[in-house]
């Protein structure tokens, strides 16, 4: 018999095959007398083993098994400083947490729905009509020149790559020369 029937009888005495596999090795089981003892063999060797095991541990007292499910315990419901920190204040301030994630949500979709409205508003006061836009929708005047006091001004936009950016150049009025 190869090393591989081995492994696999070994598999079938600790019950790691699945059930094709077991259905075929239960078939050479059967016409194998050879394969029959080795796992027959290895069955008595698991019970010699497993009793072992169980004698070993009633060997060991009922006070150290204790100890040993406290340290475990005390192990895996430890949390570090840190951790019970951040918990604390988040048990603290969960309510504020709670509200303010709704808040932000309800935001969120009044906007997504509200974005679908666009174009002008027409609000009716006195018999007179006023047709309004939306801020985000207006376009802002260009000045292209100003006067100031005793002084002259102009206004320059320019256009780059990060956007629009104004420039207010303001002058004096005409001065003397050499003055």
């Amino acid at each position: 018999m190869a090393a591989n029937d081995d492994i696999d009888l070994m598999q079938h005495a600790d019950g790691e095959l699945d059930d094709r596999d077991v259905t075929a090795l239960e078939a050479r089981l059967a016409s194998d007398p050879d394969a029959r003892t080795k796992a027959e063999a290895l069955g008595q060797m698991s019970e010699l083993v497993r009793g072992h095991l169980e004698l070993a541990v009633d060997d060991v007292s009922d006070a150290r098994f204790d100890g040993l499910w406290s340290k475990i315990d005390k192990a895996t419901t430890a949390k570090s400083a840190p951790a019970r920190r951040e918990s604390s204040w988040f048990d603290r301030y969960r309510g504020y947490i709670f509200t303010s994630v709704v808040s932000a949500g309800a935001v969120a979709v009044l906007a997504l729905i509200l974005r679908g409205r666009t174009g002008t508003t027409t609000i009716y006061k006195n018999d007179s009509t006023l047709e309004v836009q939306p801020a985000a929708l207006r376009t802002a005047p260009e000045i292209e020149d100003m006067d100031t006091p005793d002084g002259d001004g102009t206004i320059l936009n320019l256009k780059d790559e990060d956007g629009n950016t104004t420039v207010i150049w303001v002058s004096p009025a005409d001065t003397v020369e050499g003055i």
